[in-house]
């Protein structure tokens, strides 16, 4: 597939509508030169209450300074401390949140970890799976009544996944219906190739998450959308870290605020819910195109298998 295509940038400058009075969580949104820090200070700036997530208090904090010395105007950026690969205290963060808000208008899972060796949580479960799909599955599956509540009275809610076109490097043909399937190897346990495809497969589950929220929330009537978004070839603090630093940030790669552009697109832009039935559950490409997946991102039976693979998973970790 090509992936050289951009419509002209949407200006978030101008197109982010007035947000005053809605809440939003961005998860991973500790880091200035991170997407997740850009999308969630846009998202304040006009107007949001914005849940800012880290990994730890000390990380919240210095992010949040960073925003507001960044903001000409007062904002409300709150910490929200979770890691993900804790799911018990996914589940308490979230259960937390809706007992203090009363809505929840968008949420943003961003929080991602990059190419890794194969190595296991404490339940035996790859990290990479663990913090790329499992936590923000079961975050956003918790916080679904207050999602679901806002959008009853302010319809148009969003949900927003980032994802990768890396998801295309998973071979067809995958299962996604035990442990071992979101531990496989697809190929070693260190080399490059196979941190990279373990890592593709837990954005490709992002897509596939995607598209059965989206048709569970349809089917109950829910007005709320939900998109997996590819923010573009961004040169975050992470991605030098993972080549080593030998890319040069002015020639070779999106800004972090550009790699916001389309996440912000995908999570406020009036047009996403002026024209729902050619975005929900959609695969956005920069700057907010609506682009094919693979094979197997377009698998109902693997995304309803991925989904209840993964609430089963849950429920025996967390005992219920």
């Amino acid at each position: 597939m090509r992936h050289d295509i951009k419509s002209p940038i949407w200006d978030i400058h101008t197109g982010i509508p007035d947000l005053t009075g809605k809440v939003a969580i961005v998860t991973g949104a500790h880091s200035p030169n991170g997407i997740g820090w850009n999308i969630a200070h846009q998202l304040a700036l006009n107007g949001a209450r914005v849940y800012i997530g880290a990994l730890t208090p000390d990380f919240a904090v210095a992010g949040i300074q960073e925003m507001i010395k960044a903001s000409p105007v007062t904002i409300d950026v709150r910490p929200l401390i979770m890691n993900l690969v804790d799911f018990k205290q996914v589940s308490s963060v979230a259960m937390q949140f809706m007992e203090e808000e009363s809505r929840l208008d968008i949420l943003v899972n961003n929080a991602a970890v990059l190419a890794r060796p194969l190595d296991k949580t404490e339940e035996g479960i790859s990290v990479s799976f663990a913090t790329n799909h499992l936590g923000p599955f079961l975050f956003t599956t918790t916080l679904l009544p207050l999602v679901k509540k806002t959008a009853l009275e302010h319809p148009g809610a969003r949900i927003v996944n980032i994802s990768s076109t890396s998801h295309e490097l998973v071979p067809p043909g995958i299962t996604l219906s035990s442990v071992h399937d979101f531990n496989a190897e697809l190929g070693g346990t260190h080399d490059f190739k196979s941190n990279m495809t373990r890592y593709a497969l837990s954005k490709l589950a992002g897509i596939l998450f995607t598209k059965q929220l989206q048709l569970r929330l349809n089917q109950e009537g829910t007005q709320a959308i939900v998109l997996a978004v590819h923010p573009g070839g961004v040169i975050t603090d992470g991605i030098m870290t993972l080549v080593g630093g030998k890319l040069d940030k002015k020639k070779e790669g999106m800004t972090p605020l550009e790699g916001a552009t389309t996440p912000l697109f995908a999570a406020t832009n009036p047009i996403i819910w002026g024209e729902k039935e050619k975005y929900e559950g959609q695969y956005l490409m920069p700057y907010g195109v609506v682009w094919e997946t693979s094979e197997n991102a377009n698998n109902p039976a693997l995304a309803l298998d991925l989904w209840e693979t993964s609430e089963k998973v849950l429920k025996d970790i967390l005992g219920q």
